[in-house]
């Protein structure tokens, strides 16, 4: 029995199935996990879309190339780097997982009866019992919330939560300066955000010092404000307008 539908779990099934077991997967969500669905293939479109805006508004090639301020239409960005995402789901997870002939998906949410035995209630309505010899948890992980006062009370984003937004939000505060920060950081800035990031230490503290100097030189060019050693202490909203203690 394998929790779970991401990386570590598809890895589990697959190898498992590889070796003689006869597989039951369990998901309650959308098949992927992070990587495919909120993650690594959202997060690199997004970022490449960025990147593609910042070239046409300032290029190495301006003298021979011009310029111009590129027109965003973040909705239809939206669905074109989610039908990349359907797509992706539905070839390395979605596909492989129907056409094996060892593993048995079920869409739903497992619990444990006993150490050999799992409770599913699926999504469409009734339960299944699992009988195992071995389980393996692949659940995943969320975002990490930060414990600032206030926070709770407002309709914050989480990483996910930024990358399937359909605004483009005109200031944007960044609360942390870990990759997945810094790389959305920079993303909403060059999409037109005006984007001031709070590191409690510095940017990428946990990496390379060099990385950090790389990463102020080219925010300060691109005009992203980076405040060290800064967090929030409290977050209230008002009229459609977050306001933070720092």
């Amino acid at each position: 029995a394998v929790i779970g539908s991401g990386g570590a779990a598809m890895a589990a099934a697959l190898k498992a199935a590889e070796r003689g077991a006869r597989v039951t997967l369990i998901e309650r969500g959308t098949t992927g996990g992070t990587c495919v669905n909120t993650g690594c293939v959202p997060s690199k479109i997004l970022i490449r879309v960025g990147q593609v805006a910042h070239w046409r508004r300032q290029s190495p090639f301006d003298a021979g190339l011009g310029c111009s301020e590129p027109r965003i239409d973040r909705s239809a960005l939206v669905a074109q780097q989610q039908a990349r995402v359907n797509e992706l789901r539905a070839a390395k997870y979605e596909s492989i997982l129907a056409e094996h002939s060892q593993i048995t998906v079920l869409h739903g949410e497992a619990r444990f009866v006993d150490s050999r035995t799992l409770e599913v209630q699926l999504n469409d309505g009734g339960e299944r019992r699992v009988n195992f010899d071995r389980a393996m948890i692949g659940a995943g992980a969320g975002p990490a919330i930060p414990q600032v006062p206030g926070l709770e009370d407002t309709p914050y984003w989480t990483s996910d939560r930024a990358l399937e937004s359909e605004t483009i939000p005109e200031r944007l505060i960044v609360l942390g300066a870990s990759a997945v920060a810094v790389e959305l950081a920079q993303a909403f800035a060059r999409l037109g955000s005006k984007v001031t990031l709070l590191a409690r230490s510095h940017m990428l503290s946990r990496m390379d010092p060099a990385l950090e100097e790389a990463l102020k030189s080219a925010f300060h060019a691109e005009g992203l404000t980076v405040l060290n050693r800064t967090g929030a202490s409290r977050v209230d909203y008002d009229r459609n307008e977050f306001v933070l203690r720092t």
